[in-house]
């Protein structure tokens, strides 16, 4: 398989899966838009090893291969999988930090052996493993450095993560997973049963109200990071950031009907975002 095959797979890959990245993607430039669909393509099949795996043993297996592709990326060795080589390709031309793509192992690999956290710093870190290293590797795409843009890609990780916990808490309960922090469960009134069983109590409400609110503010925080010398660079994770805001809007706008329905914005909402952010300057985008 030659390298542009490579790359069609992984655009397949990306086509099929229906996520919110899939339309901005479509407005980066060539190059970066082919690292970016190499690594969207890489971070797809390392959660499904996970999520599809018949039992945790197999899944502990392709996680390993995954570790071993990574680690012949970086040594030069041979490469057997089509989104190892676009990947590969990915790495060299923009330096894509071997560690970032081994945290977001170490973060998928933790679903194999974790399903509660006491503590919302406990699941920051998980966040920091399976999603801000997504905004690390955006910002070595993107050509864009420094402090600001590490902490702006760290928080913008943090708060999209915490979106999809919301948004998806029945349908982890129905797997037996619960990523809200123990601690806030215990706060608000609402046991570990009440959300594996679906239950609506009022409780529950006040709990989801309280993550959209956290999750609010730690968007807000992002954007106070936003490297002004990045800005123009930035659009894409600036459009990715707002579509997950907008989607925390409709999360909590369902409230504690999440645990039975799903929240998601039409390919219209997303694309309004997307070009939003690609063709106004940088001044003019909103930072809410």
């Amino acid at each position: 398989m030659n390298d542009r095959q490579a790359i069609n797979h992984c655009r397949h890959i990306l086509q099929r899966s229906g996520s919110s990245f899939a339309l901005a993607f479509w407005l980066l430039p060539a190059g970066p838009r082919a690292a970016m669909t190499a690594f969207y393509a890489f971070c797809r099949l390392v959660d499904d090893a996970v999520d599809e795996a018949p039992d945790a043993a197999g899944a502990r297996r392709q996680v390993d291969d995954w570790r071993r592709q990574v680690e012949s990326i970086y040594a030069g060795g041979r490469l057997t999988h089509p989104v190892s080589r676009a990947l590969a390709e990915a790495v060299e031309r923009y330096g894509i930090r071997q560690q970032h793509l081994q945290w977001l192992l170490d973060g998928v690999e933790q679903d194999l052996v974790q399903d509660r956290y006491q503590t919302f710093a406990q699941l920051s870190e998980y966040c920091f493993r399976v999603a801000s290293t997504v905004g690390l590797v955006c910002l070595s795409v993107m050509g864009v450095e420094g402090t600001r843009a590490r902490r702006y890609a760290e928080l913008s990780g943090l708060a999209v993560q915490l979106t999809n916990i919301i948004r998806d808490l029945g349908e982890d309960a129905r797997r037996g997973r619960i990523y809200l922090p123990l601690e806030d469960l215990a706060r608000h009134g609402v046991s570990e049963e009440d959300l594996l069983r679906g239950r609506k109590l009022p409780a529950l409400q006040r709990l989801i109200d309280f993550q959209v609110e956290r999750t609010r503010t730690i968007y807000r925080m992002a954007a106070a990071w936003l490297p002004a010398r990045g800005r123009g660079r930035l659009f894409f994770a600036e459009a990715l950031r707002h579509t997950y805001q907008q989607l925390l809007e409709e999360v909590a706008g369902l409230g504690a009907q999440v645990l039975d329905n799903r929240a998601r914005l039409s390919r219209g909402r997303k694309l309004v975002i997307a070009l939003r952010h690609r063709l106004l300057p940088a001044e003019l985008w909103s930072t809410s």
